[in-house]
């Protein structure tokens, strides 16, 4: 008798401790709420920088951010409105975490145009939340670096840069409303 009750309580004991770490390990970091600021609708205006084939042109776009699975990933969907300056519009899907290994909230995103990047960032420094690693866009790998500063609670500025041998060239600059 008491060797069948130890093999009920065995592997009952190790299914609630396996269940008590599981439960554990889905609560988000605090750190990740860093990111709500982030969340929510934005429409944005701002400057599209010659880069390659594409000349300077006025960009319009609109950002949804909302949390998924279990609160663990910030979902942000920057979509530009096409016109005649911009035909080409980007189609965006970025999906910001956190990294426990490393420390930092990372970045991940891919483009309507078949790039995609890896980015991470140790988070608010002041008004600003800096975003760098390498981004994979038309053939080529350059470190990018993506930077918003809070402006307000309604209102913030969103920029993009590669480096180019040493120096950042600004791509897009925009400020964005809810």
């Amino acid at each position: 008798m008491k060797a069948r009750l130890t093999l009920v309580i065995l592997p009952l004991a190790v299914f609630i401790t396996a269940a008590a770490i599981a439960a554990g390990n889905e609560k988000a970091p605090s750190k990740l709420r860093e990111l709500d600021y982030l969340g929510g609708d934005w429409q944005c205006k701002g400057t599209a920088f010659a880069f390659g084939d594409q000349p300077k042109h006025a960009v319009v776009a609109t950002v949804k951010g909302a949390w998924i699975l279990n609160g663990m990933w910030l979902d942000m969907h920057y979509n530009e409105t096409k016109t005649k300056a911009n035909p080409h519009p980007f189609d965006v899907r970025g999906f910001f975490g956190y990294d426990p290994e490393k420390k930092k909230l990372v970045l991940g995103s891919l483009e309507n145009d078949g790039g995609y990047s890896t980015e991470s960032s140790s988070g608010w420094e002041g008004d600003s939340i800096v975003f760098t690693g390498p981004n994979h866009m038309g053939g080529m790998t350059a470190n990018g670096k993506d930077t918003w500063t809070k402006i307000s609670k309604t209102k913030l500025t969103y920029s993009f840069e590669i480096e180019d041998k040493g120096a950042w060239t600004k791509l897009i600059e925009e400020t964005c409303t809810r």
